[in-house]
């Protein structure tokens, strides 16, 4: 894709992996250690359920102290697990399942057993509404990640649209992640392995302090899976290489009361996939495809603790997702191009009005625009065609604080949307909509709460939905079946109910051990799902005066989607361990059975031990997935799982060796031949993974 970089990036790589085995040889072990010893390669009761997020309120808050369910990935556990993908960050939280395949390009996370249609993906909080048929929707490199924020259940009231099924927020480093204590500047090399399709994964970042008021990082990754993916059955995933880029750059200036953020992150893969990364390839669906993501935020905020009634924060981002398809066997050109726009400003208000009564009130408006394009060979592609939506919102959110005891946290929303295509002859497409929610969350006791909530959702339709025409698939000669617009789609509608208890306890067997617990039971009503109805016949009806049949998208469904999430953990100095169970039911109420769409019950049993002596960590989990035979009557059943992951970390905290840091981890240590039920294709088989970075 970037033929002058090859020769650097060779020699890049040679000069990386030289370097650390010569450290490793020449350094002999030092026999001082300190007494902290190494952090938990797997925070797991501090990450999902005591971390800080800002996800469900968009203010800053501990997880335990709000009525929804948030879980927080930290950047702990995306080192320890080496994660190649999106999928790898997700895969362990509860009622969280990853569809379309083991390709990148294909992946697509659900949640409670909505697909990621109806997800809301943000990236630095920029909105991310890339969408396009069997693609995945966002691309991001996890080594830039921080942390990743997923919060279950509709959103909208405080996000807008598309979080019907919840919010999945990715956040990148900044320079202080990495900076140690003392420190103004640094590098950080790195390098990994993954067996599973003989990916090598090189790496730097270089980060530091200009003055007291800036810091930067500029950070570079690099993936190349030199082969197919080996599956579980020993074969191989026809055309799953790729090479990868992917790159960030971000500045944090911060003058007085003042800070401002400005990042630039890209992200380039290159490889041969079928034009579905979700199938096996096939010689007439093979193409030789180029994606490349840039994502363009600059914030401002004002942070000021002894004013207590002004602190805004406003954000101004651009996104832009362009993809190239070569088909190979007719060299058939298609581009594709998606741009999001947006801005949005808030303001946050704290009002103490005796001494049991606590308010903090947030208050904003939000606007994006989205354009999309495509063309074939140069020219209009009706399958993507040229569009527009414009969605403006303003919310508002009232934190309240009763005795210390009680928290009400109450809100309300108006968003109104607007899309069009150029078409003239195809109607645009606008309405408005007010969400609402109320959450709840009361502290029985000092270490059991309880917690419950009302909020609800909208979806507005998206432009390929919309205004989408041309061949949908060909049957034969002179048969195809059509595309065929629908404007007047409805947006998709959210009403969900949801009670929970949750248990924190310290020092319960051990000095500052910690047992969590937390379960919830939520009942989520659905209106208007748009839901993909193909009219396949061999005569002529409106809309095909051939054969084949029309495909068209219509509000159809009333859905039910209704389970629970039950969650345990104890943590202690020398180890930790614990289990999550979820469960969702889907209930087509229009006309009768189930939802096509809704993951199998999940068990996750974890386990890990700590040697501080000797700076290590040992981390293993289990994940228990059932049968799925709970699908429409055509649908296909799949079988059960159980697979078995183990991770170890080696992190120095002083000494000759204090810099290094070595993972190793294996996935599917008994090479289990499995699918998963929103899959088609088969995961891959055991993997071996190896990383190891050194920080000067």
């Amino acid at each position: 894709m970037f033929p002058w970089l090859d020769g650097y990036l060779a020699g890049w790589r040679i000069y990386l992996a030289t370097a650390i085995v010569l450290t490793l040889l020449i350094y002999p072990v030092s026999a001082q250690t300190t007494s902290t010893g190494v952090k938990s390669a797997d925070k797991f009761i501090a990450t999902n359920l005591n971390g800080i997020t800002v996800t469900a309120t968009r203010t800053s808050r501990k997880t335990n102290e709000i009525p929804e369910s948030v879980s927080v990935v930290d950047i702990e556990q995306i080192r320890a697990r080496q994660a190649a993908d999106i999928g790898d960050v997700l895969r362990y939280l509860p009622n969280v399942e990853l569809g379309g395949g083991p390709r990148n390009l294909g992946m697509r996370p659900a949640i409670r057993g909505m697909d990621d249609d109806r997800i809301l993906f943000l990236l630095d909080g920029a909105r991310q509404d890339f969408n396009r048929g069997h693609n995945a929707r966002i691309f991001t490199d996890p080594s830039l990640l921080k942390r990743v924020d997923v919060m279950r259940g509709p959103a909208s009231a405080v996000w807008g649209s598309g979080a019907l099924g919840g919010v999945v927020s990715f956040t990148t480093l900044d320079a202080t992640d990495l900076l140690r204590s003392g420190e103004s500047s640094g590098i950080k090399t790195r390098g990994g392995f993954q067996s599973m399709n003989e990916q090598y994964i090189p790496g730097i970042s270089a980060y530091g302090l200009l003055g007291e008021q800036v810091d930067y990082l500029l950070d570079f990754s690099y993936r190349n899976a030199a082969d197919d993916i080996r599956l579980g059955d020993g074969s191989k995933l026809r055309n799953s290489s790729f090479e990868s880029y992917a790159s960030l750059v971000k500045l944090n200036w911060t003058p007085g009361d003042h800070h401002f953020t400005f990042s630039t992150q890209t992200f380039d893969q290159a490889g041969k996939v079928p034009s579905n990364p979700q199938i096996a390839s096939t010689d007439d669906t093979l193409l030789d495809r180029d994606t490349e993501q840039r994502n363009y935020m600059l914030r401002y905020r004002y942070m000021n603790a002894d004013n207590t009634w002004l602190n805004p924060e406003m954000m101004v981002y651009h996104n832009t997702t362009y993809s190239l398809e070569k088909r190979l066997f007719d060299q058939r050109r298609d581009e594709t191009s998606f741009s999001t726009t947006g801005i949005n400003a808030r303001n946050s208000s704290r009002l103490d009005l005796n001494h049991f009564v606590t308010q903090f009130i947030t208050y904003g408006v939000d606007y994006f625009h989205n354009e999309s394009e495509g063309k074939r060979n140069g020219t209009t592609r009706s399958e993507f065609p040229r569009g527009s939506a414009d969605v403006a919102g303003v919310f508002l959110q009232d934190e309240i604080t009763l005795w210390e005891r009680l928290s009400l946290i109450p809100g309300v929303r108006w968003d109104y949307f607007h899309s069009q295509a150029d078409d003239i002859t195809i109607r645009s497409n606008k309405n408005n909509r007010v969400n609402i929610k109320i959450g709840g969350l009361f502290k029985v006791t000092e270490w059991l709460s309880i917690t419950g909530g009302y909020s609800e959702a909208f979806r507005a339709p998206t432009l390929s939905e919309l205004f989408t025409t041309g061949t949908h698939f060909t049957c034969g000669p002179g048969c195809a079946n059509l595309f065929t617009p629908n404007p007047n789609l409805k947006p998709e509608t959210a009403f969900n109910k949801e009670i929970g208890a949750r248990i924190e306890k310290t020092g319960l067997l051990l000095e500052n051990d910690q047992l969590t617990m937390r379960g919830t039971y939520f009942h989520n009503k659905v209106k208007g799902f748009v839901d993909l109805m193909v009219d396949f016949v061999f005569h002529p009806v409106p809309g095909n005066p051939g054969r084949g049949g029309t495909t068209s998208r219509g509000n159809v469904n009333d859905a039910l989607l209704e389970g629970f999430e039950i969650e345990a953990n104890y943590a202690a100095k020398y180890g930790y361990t614990g289990f999550s169970y979820a469960q969702t039911r889907g209930h087509n109420r229009t006309d009768g059975g189930v939802l096509s769409n809704v993951q199998p019950d999940k068990w996750i049993v974890l386990a890990g031990l700590n040697w501080p002596t000797y700076n290590l960590s040992l981390g293993w989990r289990s994940s228990i997935v059932s049968a799925q035979n709970r699908i429409p009557a055509k649908g296909t059943p799949t079988p059960g799982h159980t697979l078995h992951d183990l991770t170890l970390t080696w992190l120095p905290q002083g000494g000759t060796f204090k810099g290094i840091r070595l993972d190793f981890g294996i996935d599917n240590l008994t090479d289990k031949d499995y699918r998963r039920h929103l899959s088609v294709l088969k995961d891959p088989g055991r993997n071996y993974k190896f990383a190891v970075s050194y920080q000067f």
